[in-house]
């Protein structure tokens, strides 16, 4: 089998782990709560157990491996609006974005009677915290 993988083409790897995905899933949805708890108790044994025969080199390899998996993952949840600070457009609903999305503005500024979000610092909407701050003085 691992022959025969080194052999697929692009396209032919995507196909399989592809249908791999979809028959995954569909056992996943037929499996009764106590199989998922027994198929994960499994999984966890099987890791640790893993985990406990990696080298000291396999350790350092294998948390590099996931460091960058991370960071690109990331990094990618966020190209979606790169340089869109620069080019607003108006008839995108950037609103309907949940990565976006920063909680309700609930607070009302002491000077200028501003929303603001729980926890934005003072004068972020006015210059009158500044200045009133050191009139106080």
């Amino acid at each position: 089998m691992a022959a025969s993988r080194g052999a697929e083409t692009p396209e032919q790897t995507s196909t399989r782990l592809r249908d791999q995905r979809r028959r995954q899933a569909t056992s996943r949805a037929a499996e009764t709560p106590e199989q998922t708890s027994t198929r994960l108790g499994d999984q966890c044994t099987r890791q640790a157990a893993s985990r406990a025969a990696e080298t000291a080199e396999q350790r350092q390899a294998r948390r590099e491996e996931d460091r960058t998996r991370r960071s690109t993952s990331r990094a990618a949840r966020w190209t979606f609006m790169e340089r869109e600070a620069f080019q607003y457009d108006p008839t995108k609903s950037y609103a309907s974005r949940p990565e976006l999305y920063i909680g309700r503005m609930t607070e009302i500024c002491s000077y200028c009677d501003a929303l603001k979000w729980p926890g934005e610092a003072p004068g972020m909407c006015c210059s009158n915290a500044f200045l009133g701050e050191h009139s106080k003085v």
